[in-house]
């Protein structure tokens, strides 16, 4: 009798991190280190469980984790160019004087 092992998802890890990142960005602030030591324990068991719930699941789990880890990538990317001040066009053309 052999036994299936099922080897861990990489699908959560991502997810947390793009949370993280994106907290990080909006708050200015990162999280703590406790706070970062449970977030990656939480995503390590979670990613060790994520074949056995995307079994009971009747839709494709992990094309939808993933595309939430994209959302949450664009949200920090458009917060990010949000709080990015752009050089004013007119200090870029005038010449300096003296």
């Amino acid at each position: 009798m052999t036994t299936d092992v099922a080897t861990n998802s990489h699908t959560i890890t991502p997810l947390v991190s793009a949370g993280e990142g994106l907290y990080s960005t909006i708050s200015g602030k990162g999280l703590s280190e406790n706070a970062i030591k449970v977030s990656t324990g939480v995503a390590t068991l979670l990613d060790g469980l994520f074949p056995t719930v995307s079994g009971l699941v009747s839709f494709d789990l992990n094309g939808v984790l993933v595309g939430t880890t994209d959302i949450l990538n664009g949200l920090n990317a458009a917060v990010t160019a949000a709080k990015t001040k752009q050089a004013d066009e007119t200090d870029a053309t005038q010449t300096p004087t003296a």
